[in-house]
């Protein structure tokens, strides 16, 4: 509260005076955020296509708030965040879901994306302070290794865990999953 307040010129128990906690304004921030997400306009008819458009765009734009990922999840109903949900509904017309599915179907989207931006914030900071350090002695690792360690190359993909590449890839098999599952609901 004091950043925020140092930030719009106010005393942090002056914000008081508009929210009456710090969740009220994580959620007025979090509303604020998802209003600014480009959504597109009608849907192709191409669920599949649209829904990637849509995550996207969610992600490249919480990317460019640091600190949106560690809000954590903040269950808004705030104008914007209305209209993007209205918008990513849309994507399913004329598939007949029906409103858990679909609910589910944005959760587990929105849940992906939420932790792939919290997991590369996660390694951005990490690479920030591991470039700052001093480097391993040479096989620290390996001299200190147990059966349970985890191979150097393994580590090495991992911080490869972020990324458009990576990002990719759990989408496509986010929807892979999406699609299978809508498979077997239509087909009943």
């Amino acid at each position: 509260m004091r950043h925020i307040a140092s930030r719009v010129g106010s005393a942090p128990t002056s914000l008081y005076w508009y929210f009456s906690d710090k969740d009220e304004l994580f959620e007025l921030m979090v509303d604020a955020v998802l209003g600014e997400i480009p959504l597109p306009g009608q849907p192709s008819g191409d669920w599949r296509a649209d829904l990637a458009e849509i995550a996207r765009a969610v992600r490249a734009t919480l990317s460019r708030h640091p600190w949106f990922a560690q809000l954590g999840i903040h269950p808004v109903a705030g104008p914007r965040t209305q209209r993007f949900i209205a918008v990513a509904l849309r994507t399913f017309d004329g598939l007949d879901l029906g409103e858990q599915t679909l609910a589910d179907i944005l959760a587990a989207v929105n849940n992906y994306i939420s932790g792939f931006v919290q997991r590369e914030a996660a390694w951005t900071r990490f690479a920030s302070r591991a470039a700052g350090s001093a480097p391993a002695p040479a096989g620290a690792t390996s001299a200190n290794a147990g059966p349970d360690a985890i191979p150097p190359e393994v580590l090495a993909a991992r911080t490869r865990l972020s990324g458009d590449a990576s990002f990719e890839f759990g989408l496509q098999c986010m929807l892979d999953g999406i699609a299978a599952h809508i498979a077997t609901r239509t087909s009943e």
